[in-house]
């Protein structure tokens, strides 16, 4: 656990981080120094208060391009010769490329002046794509020296995407606060996406509040739906749109960046979108309402796994009991369903809650929803087991185990128990799961589908 001091505790792990990769004593080699690196700052933000959205879009592919809008580090941080470790770009290195592709990726980095022996030090162990960054040139270097160095980057990079690598840049070539960021975009990273057969795909990360303290507890990272140049008509690098479209896409940038500043941890966007969405829906009979956390909002298919049944998905992502509890009410307003699917309690894992507190709320969530709609049956899914959640594995298990119990005492309340379907020869199955290893994929939805579909054609509406 990290001490009250957070801020101290953070400075002194990066200090000793930096002199144990600037110093090397035991000689590793880059790939084994950048693994070390990434290691030690997944143990630094491992006990941060942090929001991070969007592992949903990892894609499956490790030789993508990452891109981020670059911020500042508080000063606070400093820990040699005013030199600084970069959170924003070591958090992707290390919490994204590392945790989810085992690999920290390649990073691309400005040169060092010559005075900067600490960020010469520390960045030549790494081996990584170096460019001449704005505001960062050399006295004397000229643009013909710098046009030459930076094509380099292309190169460098194509190689390491070959390689399956993926490359971890900031289109901006230095970095801002959040109140500004991001800067202008430069075409480089999107000529190499174009450039590259076959096309890499491109990973928008939004990083927010990254120059604050970590003790004020904002930090903010979500990854957006990758995509490709060709997504945009784009197949070459010297094709004339290029210069437009990034500079749209700079801009889409930006609100992303202003969004997800703006954005709290009480689910007030979506909540807003799902109260517009429920006062659109007319009483009907038979409605079949699924309502849950991100596994219910990212069934996309929903509609079209049960094309017989009136079905209406109003699941929000990172959606708690407490938070499914709280705005039941007003959500279900204007609804009238006849059977409610349910999908709750994985993310209270989380939080460290314990067994028999999830079990008690989520009992309590359905005696709340019964004294609301007596007449309707509530079918409550499973938690799904999850390689991001290993080792909550015996807790889900009991947890499971102990709802199927008390579903049998209310004639309304059905426990649907699919987790053991996620396995195979007692090992849990890659397939059924997104890149992030938590989300399913459609494999893994297809299980949900098949799990409740007998149950609703021979129970319910047919």
């Amino acid at each position: 656990m990290i001490p009250l001091n957070k801020d101290e505790y953070i400075r002194k792990s990066l200090s000793k981080l930096f002199y144990s990769i600037s110093l090397n004593k035991k000689n590793l080699d880059f790939k084994n120094i950048r693994v070390f690196c990434a290691s030690k700052i997944s143990k630094v933000f491992s006990d941060v208060d942090l929001i991070f959205k969007g592992s949903e879009y990892l894609p499956y592919e490790s030789n993508s391009i990452f891109i981020y809008n670059h911020l500042n580090n508080h000063q606070f941080y400093t820990v040699g010769n005013n030199f600084q470790i970069t959170l924003d770009s070591h958090f992707i290195s290390s919490n994204i490329l590392y945790k989810y592709y085992n690999s920290p990726g390649n990073r691309v980095v400005r040169c060092s002046l010559p005075h900067e022996k600490s960020h010469q030090d520390y960045y030549s162990k790494f081996n990584y794509i170096r460019v001449f960054a704005q505001n960062f040139i050399p006295v004397g270097t000229n643009y013909k020296q710098i046009k030459n160095f930076n094509r380099n980057f292309y190169d460098q990079s194509k190689k390491s995407l070959e390689n399956g690598e993926g490359i971890i840049v900031s289109p901006e070539g230095f970095s801002l606060d959040t109140n500004n960021s991001p800067g202008d975009f430069k075409l480089g990273v999107f000529k190499l996406a174009a450039m590259v057969k076959p096309q890499p795909k491109i990973v928008p990360i939004v990083n927010v509040n990254f120059e604050s303290l970590i003790s004020n507890g904002n930090f903010k990272c979500e990854i957006k739906q990758p995509f490709k140049m060709s997504d945009h008509g784009i197949y070459s690098p010297d094709d004339i749109k290029i210069s437009s479209f990034v500079k749209d896409f700079n801009k889409k940038y930006k609100s992303w960046v202003n969004d997800l500043s703006i954005e709290d941890l009480n689910f007030e966007s979506e909540i807003k979108k799902l109260l517009i969405k429920s006062k659109n829906v007319s009483k009907t009979e038979n409605q079949i309402i699924f309502y849950g956390s991100s596994t219910i909002r990212l069934w996309v298919n929903l509609k079209k796994d049960f094309p017989s049944f009136n079905v209406l998905n109003f699941g929000f992502g990172g959606a708690l009991i407490s938070s499914l509890s709280k705005y039941f009410k007003s959500i279900f307003e204007n609804l009238n369903p006849s059977v409610l699917v349910l999908y709750m309690g994985g993310n209270d894992l989380t939080r460290f809650d314990s067994y028999d507190v999830i079990v008690s709320k989520q009992l309590k969530f359905i005696e709340k929803i019964g004294s609301i709609f007596p007449n309707t049956t509530i079918i409550n899914f499973s938690i799904k087991p999850s390689f991001e959640r290993l080792s909550k594995i015996p807790t889900i298990k009991k947890i499971n185990k102990k709802m199927s119990q008390e579903s049998r005492k209310n004639k309304k309340f059905i426990q649907i128990d699919f987790f053991e379907k996620f396995f195979e020869n007692n090992k849990l199955c890659k397939k059924y799961f997104l890149q992030d290893g938590l989300h399913l994929s459609l494999k893994g939805y297809q299980i949900l589908q098949n799990e409740i579909f007998s149950f609703l054609k021979n129970s319910y509406l047919k």
